[in-house]
């Protein structure tokens, strides 16, 4: 059923699709390198070897960070990239 729809695209309409994805996964892979490069690195382990205090207000409002706002949305962007490959490799396969 999907081939039958595919197939009623005409040549240029996938052309076009097929610019349009590419795009768009050109955009969210520059969107996820920038939100990557603002995050912060992580020293998680030097703190438990010092004895550092894990019940401080950063801790316990670690949800609402900038940090934790840049995490979400490296995985937002990159469940995106991981869709439109699916949806790109299917429209190639089947076209």
């Amino acid at each position: 059923m999907l081939e039958f729809a595919l197939n009623a695209i005409s040549n240029e309409a996938m052309n076009g699709i097929y610019i349009a994805l590419t795009a768009l996964m050109a955009l969210i892979s520059v969107a996820i390198i920038v939100v990557v490069l603002m995050q912060e690195g992580e020293s998680g382990g030097v703190s438990a070897i010092t004895g550092g205090n894990s019940d401080t207000f950063y801790e316990k409002n670690k949800g609402r960070s900038k940090e934790q706002i840049l995490k979400k949305v490296t995985l937002i962007l990159g469940a995106l990239m991981l869709v439109l490959s699916l949806v790109f490799f299917i429209l190639k396969i089947t076209g």
